[in-house]
């Protein structure tokens, strides 16, 4: 294997990396650390497309696949075995939408970046607009957002996860994380089950 050809400090980056990967399922060319406002350089990302033949040949003897969406500078993996898959709750696959709503909308108006910065509040309004769902806890709300920061779907810049004024940078890994034909099919079911239910109460 070519990650024989490496020294043993090599090699412990290489699978503490593939770890990152199998926790995360995506990392970014860039970063955000809390309660800052710049993005920084991601040191893994930068190691994997340095030593990407020998990551992508470990984690293939793994069952897994390595891909890298070169447009928005992010690495993720993918699985042919079902339980490899990320399940989300439905308000984590709701809030899942919404921010790929918004960075589609938002990323027309930062043409530098790839990072879209929105609120708490610019997700809830936005599944409220949708009639995604009646009403949020805090409690539901904190989970979902802090679910996917842990999918390195977003990062906290400033405030609490609980706070509606809370900012976060919505990541690119969102584009991989729903595709356009998903995010089509979701919208069109909802607008079917809310049809539906102003049908039967009429």
């Amino acid at each position: 294997m070519i990650i024989d050809e490496y020294d043993s400090a090599i090699q412990d980056k290489i699978r503490e990396i593939c770890q990152e990967l199998f926790h995360s399922n995506y990392i970014t060319e860039f970063v955000f650390a809390a309660n800052e406002s710049l993005k920084r350089v991601n040191n893994s990302y930068s190691f994997v497309m340095s030593h990407y033949d020998a990551v992508e040949e470990l984690l293939d003897h793994c069952g897994w696949k390595l891909r890298h969406d070169e447009r928005v500078g992010v690495l993720y993996l993918t699985s042919d075995y079902a339980n490899a898959k990320i399940n989300l709750t439905k308000i984590e696959s709701y809030f899942l939408l919404a921010l790929r709503l918004i960075y589609d909308e938002k990323k027309t108006q930062a043409l530098t970046s790839n990072e879209v910065v929105v609120t708490v509040r610019d997700i809830i309004e936005q599944l409220t607009s949708l009639g995604a769902v009646d009403s949020i806890t805090k409690q539901d709300r904190e989970k979902a957002l802090r679910t996917l920061y842990s999918k390195n779907i977003l990062s906290r810049m400033t405030g609490k996860w609980g706070d509606m004024d809370a900012r976060l940078a919505i990541l690119p890994s969102v584009v991989c994380a729903i595709s356009p034909e998903k995010t089509r099919a979701v919208l069109e079911l909802m607008s079917v089950s809310r049809t539906e239910e102003e049908d039967a109460e009429e």
